[in-house]
């Protein structure tokens, strides 16, 4: 029985982790030269019932859902792409892992967030399958769980 209670709880939980904004979005001055970095998470039942933050050079820009992908303009230059998630070895313990571009005007750069806290770049033709496969972050969305 306390198996079952559990799965149903997992099972409503995972329906109630939609992306949504969290922080300022990168300043760009002059969005003709800017790049676009897309985050995606393919669906996975390991951790669909939380979503993770995502970052851009250390600030906190969204909270990314499973099954859900969000494109982010940046000034071209060094740029720090990266996650707040937790730790699938250690309880109760965050990671940060990082990747670091240099962002070029009018290119697209593509992140898979995998299960496990990774981020992965992606080749242009894996990250647009990635896309097509995925859900965008709603841009009007508020919060975990709002309708």
């Amino acid at each position: 029985m306390a198996r079952l209670l559990l799965l149903i709880a997992l099972v409503l939980l995972a329906g109630c982790a939609p992306g949504y904004p969290i922080g300022p979005l990168p300043v760009v001055p002059d969005p003709g030269r800017a790049a676009t970095v897309i985050f995606v998470r393919p669906s996975h039942f390991a951790g669909a019932g939380a979503t993770i933050t995502l970052t851009i050079d250390g600030v906190e820009t969204y909270e990314l859902g499973t099954g859900e992908h969000v494109a982010v303009p940046v000034s071209a230059g060094e740029r720090i792409v990266g996650l707040k998630t937790w730790s699938p070895n250690i309880r109760f313990s965050r990671i940060y892992p990082t990747q670091t571009i240099q962002a070029e005007p009018s290119r697209t750069y593509y992140f898979r967030v995998e299960p496990d806290g990774r981020i992965d770049r992606a080749t242009e033709a894996e990250g647009r399958e990635l896309v097509a496969k995925t859900k965008p972050v709603a841009s009007d969305a508020t919060g975990p769980c709002t309708p």
